[in-house]
């Protein structure tokens, strides 16, 4: 974790999550790589014109609280760029990804619902769905330094390998340990003896499992499972593994992970599988 990306967009929550980036920026001596989007009329991004006034008026607005931000972050002593673009913030990740060696994303969010949900979503999601790397996703104040117990579901077989080696390291980098649960529901029930062999067999080759809590847990759903286990455990953040699938077939089957992202109060950090 050497280059923290940090989206924002200068609300609380975009804030709440520059906190918890310049906090991880000191354990790692990591700079942090501030990216806003100006989010223009239609008007100014079809037309091939030079700048209108309102179009800088936005730009110089945006470029002002980028500096009062930046300002803030270098106060902590914590390296620090900026960027402001006016590509859409799902793109312009994309590029930046590469551009910068970017290995980590830390944003705010306030989720979405309803129709915003199925058809649009927020911004978290979107980056969560695309990004190749971790997101840590913040929707209230955190103090990263109080996030002790981290939620780790899995069903234990060999494609969560990678996702819980990356996991594990960043539960030793905040000093947390993992509960690892199975969730268990109707349509997809397995018996306690059969749970125990798949925790067994995955133990097998990550016996560093063993040092962290493992737990069977039964619910109507694995979204409601994960959410309802981080609330009886008093869990302080929730790690998912979106995996790679079309706009399309999002909106048929949606994510667990993106779902978990929308809807948790507690912060989410994604690992893709």
């Amino acid at each position: 974790m050497k280059n923290i990306l940090v989206p924002v967009d200068f609300s609380d929550q975009s804030n709440y999550a520059v906190e918890v980036a310049i906090d991880l920026a000191k354990k790692n001596n990591a700079t942090l790589l501030l990216l806003h989007c100006v989010e223009l009329p239609v008007r100014f991004v079809t037309e091939s014109t030079s700048l209108f006034p309102e179009e800088l008026y936005f730009m110089r607005n945006a470029s002002l609280n980028m500096k009062n931000l930046s300002e803030k972050v270098i106060s902590q002593g914590v390296s620090v760029k900026t960027k402001v673009e006016t590509t859409s913030l799902v793109n312009t990740i994309k590029n930046l990804l590469e551009e910068e060696s970017a290995d980590f994303i830390v944003m705010g969010s306030t989720g979405a619902t309803g129709s915003k949900e199925l058809f649009i979503g927020s911004n978290a999601e979107k980056i969560v769905r695309t990004s190749p790397i971790p997101v840590l996703v913040i929707k209230d104040k955190t103090d990263i330094s109080q996030v002790k117990k981290i939620v780790f579901a899995c069903d234990f077989s060999k494609k969560y390998a990678e996702a819980f080696l990356k996991a594990t390291s960043f539960a030793k980098l905040i000093d947390a340990k993992i509960d690892f649960v199975y969730i268990n529901t109707p349509y997809h029930f397995l018996s306690s003896r059969e749970i125990k062999m798949l925790i067994n067999d995955f133990s097998e080759e990550h016996s560093e499992i063993l040092s962290h809590n493992i737990h069977m847990y039964s619910d109507f759903s694995i979204e409601e499972g994960i959410i309802h286990f981080a609330e009886d455990y008093q869990s302080d953040l929730i790690c998912m593994f979106p995996m790679k699938q079309s706009t399309l077939m999002h909106i048929f089957n949606g994510s667990i992970s993106e779902d978990i992202v929308n809807h948790s109060e507690k912060p989410v950090l994604t690992i893709k599988l």
